[in-house]
């Protein structure tokens, strides 16, 4: 996710192209855990696991507190959900009926360290999210149209959080890169960039 937030920043006039290039090189600004002392932009530095979801959460409660009508979305790893903080982030955002808070879940079943089956089992995603308090909806990831209209459904909620479990292949379009756990963090050479530009843009 970092290297679309940096590619994001780019087209907004928040770093210099160039500088694109410089990712995770040592000294670089631009490294695989954005830090907010480092990038305009960036409003906490995060990495570790469930670290977004709790703020997430936080920045929910400020707002109805506040009483403005503003969403919070955060995106979660499947294999994140490993992780005891998100479950207590989860039953806090059910305590205090967040329901301006939709956590999208990418679920592809894979983490880096294998198959979420095989390392953690996760069992029923949605199932657990429910049992915590949560409006559930599930839907293709890769479908923008179901996602646009299941995020619609979403903020109609009222009175509790929704989670989004959105069924997703890890490295989808790139036959070499589809459902292959290796590729969680590894750089691409530039032949690998080519050959998935070129089935991409096929």
């Amino acid at each position: 996710a970092a290297p679309v937030l940096y590619a994001t920043f780019s087209e907004g006039g928040l770093i210099d192209e160039k500088e694109i290039l410089t990712l995770r090189r040592l000294g670089s600004r631009l490294q695989g855990h954005p830090d907010r002392k480092q990038l305009p932009g960036v409003q906490a530095s995060t990495g570790s696991l469930e670290q977004g979801f709790g703020i997430a959460g936080g920045i929910a409660l400020s707002l109805k507190l506040r009483q403005q009508k503003n969403r919070v979305y955060t995106v979660l790893g499947d294999g994140e959900l490993d992780e005891g903080i998100i479950w207590e982030a989860a039953m806090a955002a059910a305590n205090y009926k967040l329901d301006n808070l939709c956590a999208i879940v990418d679920n592809n079943g894979l983490q880096i360290d294998g198959a979420n089956d095989e390392v953690m089992c996760l069992g029923d995603i949605g199932a657990k999210f429910k049992a915590f308090g949560f409006e559930v909806f599930h839907v293709d990831g890769h479908d923008i149209d179901a996602l646009i209209e299941v995020f619609a459904k979403a903020k109609t909620v009222k009175g509790k959080p929704t989670a989004v479990i959105a069924k997703t292949v890890k490295g989808k379009g790139v036959s070499f890169m589809e459902n292959q756990v290796g590729w969680h963090g590894t750089p691409m050479k530039d032949e690998d960039y080519l050959n998935a530009k070129a089935e991409l843009e096929g």
